[in-house]
């Protein structure tokens, strides 16, 4: 099997822009997959492997990644309003029969919200390490801080998006759960992603996305939800997946042990497992 390549993607004319898509895979039933910071659908690579021969997949370039159009400069009502609308406009368009929605992190938030405002376009949710609120505040001790995020944009600020990449992508941070050789090849395979999406494309989390606060909508999701926390990963911790498998209606929580942020890429095989189980049910 080929991996997905730019040159592949179909594209959808939505408000102000494009956005690209893939579809692979057979079946009736349908998986729509929506990659995370700083990635793009490429990076779901082993599960388009794993689940190709018995669903159809869709692949979601969100705006600003792979190969759908920038951002604009000021989207209405923000940058996760935007994804949340092109993912709801790309469902839409292919008419899909409640298909079940994957996110993975800042994708993750986007699905939340997704599910909470269109229950009648998924079938079942399922988050890898999202979040309805990114940054740490009263009664929410999760997250970044701000000195936290503002080591993110200055290093987009002094070294563009080299600066940021290195930011995102610690090897101590992000894949402590592989060894050096598996780090170094995920780095490299991340990184390409990371500088095709661009400095914009990533500020777009760090000064929009991470000020959203989407607890109040949790309680309106009713679609079947598997959250999956990695327990080692820093970026999103598990205090996160406990508080939305207690306020999430329909949600079940599969905890990975000695997991970090990655998990879809450094331990596939348990993930793919655990969509499957849920998928069956």
């Amino acid at each position: 099997m080929s991996p997905l390549s730019l040159d592949q993607a179909r594209r959808l004319d939505v408000d102000g822009g494009r956005i690209a898509y893939y579809e692979t895979g057979t079946g009736g039933r349908t998986i729509v997959w929506v990659h995370g910071l700083p990635l793009d659908s490429r990076s779901w690579e082993a599960q388009r492997a794993h689940f190709d021969p018995r669903y159809r997949n869709v692949f979601l370039d969100l705006r600003g990644y792979g190969a759908s159009d920038k951002l604009p400069p000021e989207p209405r009502g923000g940058v996760t309003a935007l994804y949340t609308s092109d993912l709801a406009a790309l469902i839409t368009y292919l008419r899909l029969e409640k298909p079940t929605v994957v996110g993975f992190a800042s994708a993750g938030h986007v699905t939340l919200r997704f599910a909470a405002q269109h229950p009648q376009l998924l079938g079942k949710l399922v988050v890898i390490n999202g979040s309805p609120r990114f940054r740490r505040g009263d009664g929410w001790p999760y997250g970044f801080t701000d000195p936290g995020i503002a080591h993110f944009t200055d290093a987009a600020r002094d070294n563009g998006i080299k600066g940021i990449t290195d930011a995102v992508l610690r090897p101590d941070l992000v894949f402590a759960d592989v060894d050096a050789a598996r780090a170094a090849e995920l780095d490299t395979w991340f990184r390409e992603m990371s500088y095709n999406a661009g400095v914009e494309t990533l500020l777009g989390f760090f000064d929009d996305i991470s000020l959203d606060d989407d607890r109040s909508l949790m309680a309106d999701i009713n679609a079947p939800t598997l959250l999956m926390t990695s327990t080692i990963g820093q970026e999103v911790p598990s205090g996160v997946s406990l508080y939305l498998r207690t306020t999430l209606p329909r949600a079940r929580l599969a905890e990975l042990p000695g997991v970090d942020h990655f998990a879809f890429a450094t331990r596939p095989t348990l993930v793919n497992a655990l969509i499957d189980a849920f998928l069956d049910d």
